[in-house]
């Protein structure tokens, strides 16, 4: 029978590039509970990376609704070329 997988089972890929980067500093918090100083700069980072993916977010749904209304502008642009020809 498999078992849940506990928090401190769990390697997120921010540990992984920690541990790259230096393992020394990985190891300080990961087993020895070491709080990192930069704690408030992490934490700004992670607040901007945040407003970052609602940016990225809000392009992409721009960008949807750009591609429907050029759809549908060339569907009327269609349309009232046919009507100008008589052929509706």
């Amino acid at each position: 029978m498999e078992r849940s997988k506990t928090t401190e089972e769990i390697i997120r890929a921010s540990e992984i590039g920690e541990y790259a980067h230096c393992h020394r500093a990985w190891w300080l918090g990961r087993v020895q509970g070491v709080e990192n100083r930069n704690r408030g700069r992490m934490e700004a980072g992670t607040a901007q990376h945040q407003a970052h993916g609602r940016r990225v977010a809000l392009t992409s749904l721009l960008r949807a609704a750009a591609a429907a209304c050029v759809i549908v502008a060339v569907a009327a642009g269609v349309a009232l070329v046919l009507r100008i020809l008589g052929l509706v």
